[in-house]
């Protein structure tokens, strides 16, 4: 089939007329060995038509040696995060799968396991092979099940629609160039979220305007131990507090939360979209992998951008000694994106750069709250 990646292979043994079995094996590890942790993302797998299931396995199922099975099989083979080889059966009849845990010679020069597969099992094997990328088009135009291939992950319901909708951007609104289509959508997400960044700062601003009673309450009960009983009033007297101010404690919270199946879902898109492997933006050669560049540059914007948001942000009920231990924060998130795809880093310091733009205009937009301060007790005459 032209432009499938799809072949045809038949192939029988025979010794003095009686049909041996045999398989198609592929060994050594599979797809782009150039990445990092490569056998990681490798595996064999099947779709068990008996119970519509497909199964995967992991260089470590053949730890104690190769692992064959078999059964009514749509298809078997072996993957990576963005390749797939696996046969299709053009007849009925059942297919085996033999996963091979195999030492091969690493960077290091030290042996180090991948994943091998063998195909096949019969005297006379027929099926159709797809070798090729785990582009979704593709893989439904060969077999609606191979689509199954792409493993979406638990932010599937977010990450694909995302990649769709990254797909349509690049093509139709930057050039085909999905770094400027993920700061498109970036920047659409944070304006759909603006609505509870606007709410999260009002309540902030109420918080701040509150702090004079609650630190009295909190004076009220500080010589309490913590199993005492009456620590449930200060709770009480707290959300009394909040309730008659329309304050939610944990409003300043939210966006934060929100973002985050956003940031697992680009995650799972870099690490399994065909489209965004060798994806190019500015300076940046593969927005899937981290930079090239021996001082990379996003995560060091990334750590001045979070600075700025943090200094802008309001941050009531926070003592000094707490305010000291957050300016870390920027640093900490600065590793962490160090290490991680372009693409990831580029979502994240572009929603940054919107939620300071954002921050600005409240702060300069909206008034600040009076200070309400607590009423000195009354002494009791004699």
């Amino acid at each position: 089939m032209p432009k499938s990646y799809l072949v045809e292979i038949t192939s029988q043994v025979v010794d003095n007329g009686v049909l041996l079995p045999h398989e198609f094996t592929w060994r050594g590890g599979f797809g782009d060995q150039t990445i990092v942790n490569a056998a990681s993302v490798e595996g064999t797998l099947y779709y068990d038509e008996s119970n519509s299931k497909l199964v995967k396995n992991a260089v470590k199922t053949a730890d104690k040696g190769p692992v064959t099975t078999s059964g009514q099989y749509s298809f078997a083979g072996i993957e990576d995060s963005y390749f797939t080889a696996v046969v299709l059966p053009t007849a009925g009849g059942g297919l085996g799968l033999t996963t091979y845990s195999d030492p091969v010679p690493g960077p290091s020069g030290t042996d180090e396991k991948r994943i091998g597969a063998g195909v096949g099992g019969s005297g006379l094997n027929s099926f159709n092979a797809f070798i090729g990328p785990k582009d979704t088009d593709t893989l439904r135009s060969v077999n609606p099940k191979l689509d199954q291939l792409i493993n979406w992950g638990f932010f599937g319901f977010i990450a694909k629609p995302l990649f769709l909708v990254l797909t349509w951007t690049a093509e139709h609104a930057t050039g085909n160039n999905f770094g400027w289509a993920i700061v498109v959508v970036t920047i659409a997400i944070n304006m759909v979220l603006f609505p509870l960044r606007f709410s999260s700062l009002k309540s902030s601003k109420k918080m701040q305007a509150l702090q004079p009673q609650i630190a009295a309450i909190n004076a009220k009960y500080k010589d309490l131990p913590m199993r005492d009983p009456r620590k449930q009033e200060q709770q009480a007297e707290m959300m009394d507090l909040y309730k008659k101010n329309g304050v939610n404690p944990v409003g300043g919270c939210v966006p934060m939360l929100l973002q985050l199946p956003f940031l697992f879902a680009y995650y799972t898109v870099l690490g399994v979209a065909i489209a965004m492997r060798g994806a190019s933006w500015l300076w940046v050669h593969d927005l899937s992998q981290p930079e090239t560049l021996a001082i990379r540059v996003l995560p060091v914007l990334l750590v001045v951008t979070q600075f700025l948001q943090q200094k802008m942000t309001p941050s009531p009920g926070m003592d000094p000694a707490q305010q000291k231990m957050m300016l870390f924060m920027p640093l900490v998130l600065g590793y962490m994106f160090y290490y991680q795809s372009a693409g990831l880093v580029l979502y994240w310091l572009t929603g940054g750069l919107v939620g300071i733009a954002q921050q600005w205009l409240l702060n300069r937009g909206t008034p600040p709250q009076a200070v309400v301060v607590p009423s000195p007790p009354q002494k009791k005459k004699k």
